[in-house]
């Protein structure tokens, strides 16, 4: 009896452990005509070679990432961060802009770790930044033509109050930017990819999408859409396993640098 007792407590956390990430080794290649295409970043810091959709299109978007766009994509349905007409592909532990966080770069660790709260506040903490995006989208356009324009605009920015259409809604305090998500192993072709699908809030819609992280410190991101043939959801785990990655570049001090060229 004892022994019953025994194979149902393992049993029981199995399952436990199952449901916090579940492992699955196979992906699926979508029924698509595809090609293999190559594409440098910018300054030819890497090189990335992928298949994608035939009549898909890439391009370089900065020094550590590249953009893989849908034939429907357009200046607008292409322009936002998260879009299932841009499927976006990056290095996401060297900043493109800005220093990562160190809070974030532990979430990246720990997200290979079986440890998941990091990598959910960093995806809130990106849809909230998004949404603040939208909200300064919408201040005047500042001409500087005259001194009195200059001043208009800095008092906008000293005093948010002052234009109440500008300022962040109430109903965002406490705000769940992202929610609903769900974690996947695989054994991809060039190591251990984790997919993390989610729903996220812009403005007052919800969509979905999927972030694939790789344990070479790529990630392949896309966003899903019902009424879209083809989404850049339905991609990013698929091109996240076939993608072959060359480095030309060296970390010094922090910094990314060529290798190859004396600074």
């Amino acid at each position: 009896m004892k022994y019953k007792i025994l194979s149902a407590i393992i049993s029981i956390v199995l399952m436990i452990l199952l449901v916090g990430c579940q492992q699955n080794n196979t992906i699926i290649k979508p029924d698509i005509e595809t090609k293999t295409v190559t594409e440098n970043s910018e300054g030819d810091y890497i090189t990335f070679s992928l298949d994608i959709p035939s009549n898909w299109k890439l391009y370089a978007q900065n020094y550590t990432s590249i953009a893989c766009f849908s034939p429907d994509a357009n200046k607008t349905n292409a322009s936002e961060n998260i879009s299932p007409y841009k499927l976006s592909i990056d290095n996401y532990i060297i900043p493109s802009l800005m220093p990562i966080d160190d809070k974030y770069k532990q979430a990246y660790k720990d997200l290979f770790s079986g440890k998941y709260d990091g990598i959910k506040d960093l995806i809130c903490d990106n849809i909230e930044y998004i949404n603040i995006g939208k909200v300064i989208d919408s201040f005047p356009d500042v001409t500087f033509e005259t001194p009195e324009s200059i001043m208009d605009y800095f008092n906008i920015l000293v005093d948010g109050i002052s234009t109440p259409d500008v300022t962040m809604p109430e109903s965002w305090n406490d705000k769940k930017w992202a929610t609903d998500f769900t974690f996947s192993e695989y054994n991809g072709k060039n190591g251990k990819i984790i997919a993390v699908e989610y729903s996220y809030v812009i403005i007052d819609k919800t969509y979905k999408a999927i972030n694939c992280y790789r344990d070479d410190d790529f990630s392949v991101c896309g966003a899903f859409d019902d009424d879209a043939d083809l989404s850049s959801g339905d991609l990013a785990l698929w091109v996240a396993d076939n993608m072959e990655i060359t480095k030309h570049y060296k970390i010094e001090d922090n910094m990314i640098k060529q290798e190859g060229v004396d600074y």
